[in-house]
């Protein structure tokens, strides 16, 4: 709907005859002919708007003399139309909003075997912003992240733990969990910052999730990288359950995000806990670029640390690998490859 409909838009010639109004106190039509420069059907036009506008009237003594009408006392009267067409409207939405949470919820439980995706996969950033945005917007305690910072993370993600748009209420506490290593990058470094002078929490972890963030258990979403353009929204109570459960169990184990400086070296231990973790990934099918990015590093690191894994191994292939780490991992005590996190 035009909302110039319900309350006519000023224009041009209407704001300068308006002014002209306001600086003499009022005038004639044809004062304000000569002064303006209008001819005589121009005048009576725009006075003719201004009228209807209720910001102009003419004397009562003589309709060729035109005052001008002060605007506060014909807001209210603009106003009144207005806040029914948006009373109509919002409740329009509701009963849309409330219709699609109905489907929404088939969807979710129970009706993937009439068809239904219990996952909802978004491809357009617009949409991804828009959905990101409005469950920000919404919540009310929680918001669970991993790995929405550094490297690959979709700047989405970090607008949202970062509370850069403002749109999330501030009593909301917000998680965030990320890779051993991104300590070691400065960008994730100041994002953290932000994150902990909102009152959130950072923590790091060895264990390989995939980016996401969950909103007061409700709905997840799992984030591909910027390239692909994509998330996955799920709704689906016990998807979200697990996944809120994975995350939460993650946490439990996590230390907390300690701050290094930009000179330090990586110490031996992360390094080799993340060879591991990359060799794992690997037999698990997943490619360079996705590995990288799960563990917070750069793609040619990653593969100069699969070239010295497969050396060290003596592995002619990637299955391979991952099966002589499991075999070592199983004789020397179920992986205690990494030192002291907190002495990092």
């Amino acid at each position: 709907m035009d909302l110039s409909q319900i309350v006519p838009l000023i224009g041009d010639e209407e704001l300068a005859a308006y002014r002209f109004l306001v600086a003499t106190g009022g005038a004639t039509m044809d004062r304000l002919s000569t002064s303006l420069g209008w001819g005589a059907g121009q005048t009576e036009r725009v006075l003719a708007k201004l009228g209807g506008m209720r910001l102009a009237r003419a004397e009562a003594e003589s309709c060729s003399a035109w005052t001008a009408v002060h605007p506060e006392t014909v807001k209210l009267q603009y106003a009144k139309p207005l806040f029914g067409v948006i009373d109509a409207w919002q409740a329009q939405l509701d009963e849309i909003r409330e219709q699609l949470n109905t489907l929404s919820g088939l969807s979710a439980d129970g009706a993937q075997d009439a068809g239904l995706s219990p996952v909802v996969t978004v491809e357009d950033m617009s949409d991804i912003h828009d959905l990101l945005e409005d469950c920000a917007t919404r919540c009310a305690e929680e918001v669970f992240a991993v790995q929405p910072l550094g490297r690959g993370a979709a700047a989405l993600a970090r607008d949202v733990v970062c509370r850069t748009s403002g749109s999330m209420n501030p009593a909301v506490n917000v998680r965030v969990l990320l890779p051993h290593l991104s300590r070691y990058d400065a960008d994730v470094r100041d994002c953290v910052d932000r994150i902990l002078e909102t009152g959130g929490e950072a923590r790091t972890t060895a264990a390989s999730l995939p980016a996401l963030i969950v909103f007061d258990r409700h709905v997840a979403f799992l984030l591909d990288d910027e390239d692909t353009g994509k998330a996955h929204m799920v709704k689906h109570t016990a998807l979200v359950e697990f996944i809120v459960h994975m995350v939460v169990s993650t946490w439990a184990t996590s230390v907390v995000f300690q701050p290094t400086g930009g000179n330090n070296r990586i110490p031996e231990s992360l390094t080799q806990e993340t060879k591991t973790a990359i060799v794992q990934l690997l037999a698990a099918g997943y490619k360079d670029e996705v590995v990288a990015r799960r563990l917070g590093i750069g793609v040619r690191t990653c593969r100069k640390y699969i070239a010295e894994m497969f050396g060290d191994l003596g592995a002619q292939s990637r299955f391979q690998a991952g099966w002589m780490v499991r075999d070592h991992m199983l004789v020397s005590g179920a992986g205690k490859t990494v030192g002291d996190h907190n002495a990092a």
